[in-house]
């Protein structure tokens, strides 16, 4: 067996500050999905990138939010929310929910479960989940939750986020 000629190098670590643990978890190719709720401030939407799935028995996901926006505050009061995992067609989409602008929701990016859950149209996933637990982890809110319902296209690409940039294919 021949072993690369830097085999053995010591690998010299450093204290991570903000910048430098933002910079290296860029680094961590993931997909990007569109949160949505209705609470007392009205009907409030976020793009994410923090999904992950936790249990399959029972069914359980985590989404990080931080406590400070209105769609975390919508999430905490409903007890549910829609998700809908993008598609690599659906940057604009995600470049929307990621601002401020008040009107979302008033677009034909949108549209409605029979309860009236707003989902991202043409999403790869749309998922309506119940609230289960949130834990608090500094400025963001984890929230676990259990998938109700859910649908499913298969026959596109995901849209991905890789070192700040949406849209990347590696």
């Amino acid at each position: 067996m021949r072993l690369p000629s830097d085999y053995g190098k010591e690998i010299v670590m450093t204290t991570p500050n903000e910048t430098d643990f933002r910079k290296a978890m860029s680094h961590f190719a993931t997909g990007v999905a569109v949160v949505t709720a209705k609470g007392s401030e009205g009907e409030q939407g976020a793009t994410i990138s923090a999904l992950t799935s936790v249990s399959l028995d029972p069914l359980l996901l985590l989404i990080c939010l931080n406590r400070a926006s209105a769609t975390y505050r919508a999430i905490a009061e409903a007890g549910v929310f829609g998700l809908s995992i993008l598609g690599n067609d659906h940057k604009d989409v995600a470049m929307l929910f990621a601002s401020r602008t008040a009107d979302k929701f008033g677009s034909d990016v949108i549209e409605r479960a029979a309860d009236g859950t707003a989902f991202v149209r043409d999403s790869l996933v749309k998922m309506h989940c119940e609230l289960v637990e949130t834990f608090q982890g500094g400025t963001h809110a984890l929230f676990m939750a259990r998938p109700v319902s859910l649908e499913l296209d298969e026959n596109r690409a995901p849209l991905l986020y890789f070192q700040g940039q949406l849209g990347i294919t590696l």
